[in-house]
């Protein structure tokens, strides 16, 4: 007996679903085939917005960033370049 592929293991779970999970389902699949914002989209609600802000350059500063952290208490120490 072989297993079953991941779309039998869903169609199979949709016939224990009730019709307002599916639709969930459904509004869930359309979404992330859609390249479209939803009608309903509120960006002030959006956690992605504030994860993708600040500073564009801290891969540039990165070591300048690690510097201005070290301290004698840090535990960490620091080589002169």
């Amino acid at each position: 007996m072989s297993t079953p592929t991941i779309r039998e293991r869903l169609i199979h779970k949709l016939f224990d679903m009730t019709d307002n999970q599916v639709a969930s389902l459904l509004s869930y699949a359309d979404a992330i085939q859609s390249d479209e914002l939803p009608e309903d989209y509120d960006e002030a609600n959006d956690p992605a917005i504030g994860f993708m802000s600040g500073s564009t350059d801290l891969a540039h500063r990165s070591k300048q960033i690690l510097r201005d952290e070290v301290s004698s208490r840090s535990g960490w120490t620091q080589k002169k370049d």
